[in-house]
């Protein structure tokens, strides 16, 4: 990829030997540069099967960095609402040990790989036990939760996983808590659906917003 690189920018940049010392390494900077970038946007393998999935979920604390393994676009968040059932917030307060007059911030989301629904997520957290400027990153609707926060900065406590028995193209629905890694108090209770296109191979197209909004969401958790 590098020689392929360094081949092209010879049209632009023709470092030859007897090019001055300083513009053949400018050139060699430049291909060795653009061959890094290439290479980071490389995407893994999606996993075959909804199983393999929820495997790799477990391995790390944020689920859009395990999804972005296999995106070569950055993986998006399209906000579909601020709304939860009573049931869901009374669950998230109890697994999160918060009052009833606690502030519980409701945010619904759709992850993309660029058109692509991935997943559905109900992410219900206390915006008191995050840091301000994760709370401002988060008021947006299009920083997906654990680049928000950062996932250095939490654990997740998996509760739960559904296979079956769920909506039309629904694979997989994941149950789970977020916890600071520094005191290890729960400050997340979330609800994720993994959608068909997370397991399938085909190739992302641009990130569009308005592809997102005709999605149609599944059924309330």
């Amino acid at each position: 990829m590098t020689g392929t690189i360094h081949k092209g920018l010879s049209l632009f940049f023709p470092c030859r030997s007897r090019t001055p010392t300083r513009v053949r390494l400018f050139c060699l900077g430049i291909g060795t540069c653009m061959a890094g970038i290439v290479q980071a946007h490389a995407a893994a393998p999606r996993p075959a099967t909804a199983e393999a999935l929820a495997h790799e979920l477990d391995q790390r604390a944020s689920a859009t960095a395990t999804l972005q393994q296999h995106c070569p676009r950055p993986i998006t968040a399209h906000l579909l609402d601020r709304a939860a059932p009573p049931a869901l917030q009374r669950d998230a307060r109890q697994a999160l040990q918060a009052s009833p007059t606690t502030r519980l911030v409701v945010r619904h989301v759709q992850l993309l790989c660029g058109r692509a629904v991935w997943s559905e997520a109900w992410n219900l957290y206390l915006p008191d036990r995050l840091t301000p400027d994760a709370r401002r990153k988060l008021a947006g609707s299009h920083v997906p939760f654990g680049q928000a926060v950062g996932e250095t900065t939490f654990s997740r406590q998996r509760l739960g996983s559904r296979f079956t028995g769920l909506p039309a193209g629904v694979v997989l629905e994941n149950r789970a808590i977020l916890h600071r890694r520094v005191d290890q108090r729960g400050f997340s209770y979330l609800v994720e659906r993994y959608k068909k296109a997370a397991l399938e191979i085909r190739t992302p197209q641009a990130t569009s917003s308005d592809v997102a909004r005709h999605q149609v969401p599944a059924s309330v958790p």
